[in-house]
C-alpha cells in the first residue's frame, strides 16, 4: 500500500552510504540554507571550554559552555549558551552552525552518509527544553567548494511524516491497543495489551520524536503516550516505539523508509 504522501511517479534515487537504501521518498527536500564559514581557523582558547575525555564523558561543560561528543570522540560540538552559539569542532577546524539548543545536547557523526566519496557530519539537534517533551530535528552539514551547507529538518516535519502514516484504535473491553503504519510495501500492525483499569483515552505521538544514530546509520523513532482517563499526562511505560531508518541523498534530500515497532522501554534520554 502506498502512503498518501509518497512522491509521484519517478525513479528513486539509489544510495551507497552508511546505510541501506530501502525506504520511500518523502516530500521534496525543504530549501538549503548555506553557512561560509572560513575553514582554517583556530582551536578555541583551553581555558574557554573543559573538555572531558570522551572515553569517560559523552558530555563536558564549563558554566554555560557544554562540548558533546561523537561516539568515536574524534569530533565534538561547543554550544555556549552565553552567546546561543554552536560550533562543530573537528581537529582544527571549526564549522560555526546553527542548530538548535535544546536541554539534552545534540548527538554528531561523521560519515559519507549519502555515499559520494566525501564525509558529511550528521547532526541530531535537541529542540526540548526539558519539561517532559523531547524532540529532536536533523541537521546535515556537508562541504561545498570552501563552503559548508547546513540542510535542516525540523521536528515539526518529521511530525507530519509520524501523523500521516500512523494511526491506532482501542478496545475498552478487551483493553487491547492496535497500533496501524502505512508502509509501502504494506501496513504494519502491532497489538498491546494494556495493564490497569482506566480507559485509554488518547495517544501524543509527537512529545517524543527521537533522532539517533545506530551503526553509521540514522534513525527516526516516536514513542506513543499513553492518556488515561484518570490524569491527562501520558505515560510510556506501556507504550509502543515505531522507528525507521532516514536515508540522505547526496543533495541532502531524505527519506523515511519502513516503520518498525518494539516495546517502549518508557527511558527517556532527550
Amino acid at each position: 500500500m502506498l502512503f498518501a504522501s509518497a512522491v509521484a511517479a519517478g525513479a528513486l534515487m539509489s544510495i551507497a552510504g552508511c546505510g541501506d537504501p530501502a525506504a520511500s521518498v518523502y516530500g521534496p527536500p525543504p530549501q538549503m540554507e548555506e553557512d561560509v564559514n572560513d575553514i582554517e581557523t583556530e582551536m578555541p582558547e583551553e581555558e574557554a571550554v573543559t573538555d572531558v575525555a570522551p572515553e569517560e564523558e559523552q558530555e563536558s561543560s564549563d558554566g554555560e559552555v557544554y562540548t558533546y561528543y561523537s561516539d568515536d570522540g574524534k569530533i565534538s560540538i561547543v554550544q555556549d549558551y552565553n552567546t546561543d552559539t554552536s560550533v562543530i569542532i573537528d581537529g582544527d577546524v571549526e564549522i560555526p552552525v546553527d542548530i538548535a539548543m535544546g536541554a539534552y545536547g545534540p548527538r554528531i557523526m561523521k560519515c559519507d552518509i549519502d555515499g559520494d566519496g566525501e564525509d558529511e557530519y550528521v547532526i541530531s539537534e535537541c529542540e526540548g527544553t526539558g519539561t517532559g517533551f523531547s524532540v529532536r530535528g536533523l541537521c546535515i552539514v556537508e562541504k561545498v567548494g570552501d563552503e559548508y551547507r547546513l540542510t535542516k529538518y525540523d521536528g515539526n516535519y518529521f511530525a507530519k511524516i509520524i501523523a500521516d502514516r500512523i494511526s491506532y484504535s482501542y478496545d475498552s473491553e478487551s483493553r487491547i491497543l492496535t497500533v496501524s503504519i502505512i508502509n509501502e510495501d504494506g501496513p504494519l500492525v502491532y497489538v498491546e495489551g494494556l495493564d490497569g483499569e482506566d480507559d485509554l483515552e488518547d495517544i501524543v505521538w509527537t512529545d517524543q520524536i527521537g533522532i539517533y544514530f545506530e551503526d553509521g546509520k540514522v534513525y527516526l523513532s516516536t514513542a506513543s503516550g499513553l492518556i488515561f482517563a484518570d490524569h491527562g499526562w501520558p505515560e510510556y511505560e506501556q507504550a509502543v516505539e515505531p522507528y525507521a531508518q532516514i536515508i540522505i541523498n547526496t543533495d541532502s534530500s531524505i527519506e523515511v523508509g519502513a516503520f518498525s515497532a518494539r516495546p517502549d522501554d518508557g527511558l527517556k534520554d532527550g
